[in-house]
């Protein structure tokens, strides 16, 4: 009797693992996010194969993708990515806002794994193929996940530069960008998700105005922004200097309510721990100044 109630019980655990182990194996994987500025892609000196590495280093369910120059290039770039991750990447772009010579050769948007989202729509931010004024260049995609959750992910580039006049152009964008998003909102049903390069040059010094406006504006709108911790995005090589510095332009804005259990940046800004380089880090000049960056969403 006590033989035949232990492998009575053996079998009721042997049963519970296994319905365990279905359970487990039956739930998506965790959510994950990312962007990346692929400075002019390609530029003089890119190497698509280096670019192609460190997109299948982010390997992310979806992300925002600027400064595109050649649409048919990254595409086919994507394909290869997919074949190294297993994953079926697919990109919806639109141009920049024609403000200048350069913008107008440049396109930005959303790259998803075709095997986690469906593609529902897409449109430019300010809808029907207009730019508005003070808007940032920018898209959104709005994608369905396997179990029916909807998601709008929106990729953005905001005005560069250091000097007053570019912090100010930069704040009148944010504010645009804020004021829209309850209509996005809205219009899609769906969590909204902002990444892109912010181009946020003063927010890694503390107490700076860029980051009082921003932690302000952010927090006063019910959003978060989980990539305000990182240590840098991007390389830069600042006038007359010989060393490479750090800046932390790019970035995740999102709902506060979503659980972000994760966040990371990648490539040599991890390499190298974002401590300045008095040579170029490597990648800079092959893939791009910037750095993915990747977040993870919980339940």
């Amino acid at each position: 009797m006590p033989n035949r109630r232990r492998r009575r019980r053996l079998a009721l655990f042997a049963l519970l693992a296994v319905v365990v182990l279905v359970w487990w194996c039956g739930r998506p994987a965790p959510l994950t996010l990312g962007t990346f500025n692929i400075r002019v892609f390609p530029d003089t000196q890119t190497r698509p194969e280096a670019v192609a590495a460190a997109l299948a280093e982010l390997d992310v369910d979806a992300f925002a993708v600027q400064e595109i120059r050649d649409v048919e290039l990254f595409t086919e770039l994507l394909r290869n990515v997919g074949a190294r991750t297993g994953r079926e990447y697919a990109a919806v772009m639109v141009p920049y806002c024609p403000r200048s010579e350069f913008t107008r050769t440049l396109s930005l948007g959303v790259v998803y794994d075709a095997r986690r989202f469906t593609l529902i729509s897409q449109r430019p931010l300010a809808g029907a193929g207009a730019c508005a004024r003070d808007q940032p260049h920018g898209m959104v995609a709005l994608l369905r996940e396997r179990d029916g959750k909807p998601l709008a992910l929106a990729s953005v580039h905001m005005k560069a530069g250091g000097d007053p006049s570019d912090l100010a152009a930069r704040r009148r964008q944010w504010t645009w960008l804020l004021a829209a998003l309850p209509g996005l909102r809205r219009l899609f049903d769906a969590p909204v998700v902002i990444a892109g390069d912010f181009n946020s040059t003063g927010y890694l010094r503390q107490g700076s105005d860029e980051r009082r406006f921003i932690d302000h504006a952010v927090a006063s709108h019910g959003l978060q922004l989980p990539t305000g911790a990182l240590d840098c995005s991007e390389y830069w090589l600042p006038k007359g200097s010989k060393q490479y510095a750090v800046s932390l332009l790019d970035h995740v804005l999102a709902p506060a309510q979503l659980p972000f259990t994760a966040t990371e940046v990648l490539g040599m800004c991890a390499a190298l721990q974002c401590a300045p380089q008095s040579t170029a880090p490597p990648g800079f000049d092959a893939v791009s100044d910037h750095c993915p960056v990747r977040v993870t969403l919980g339940e």
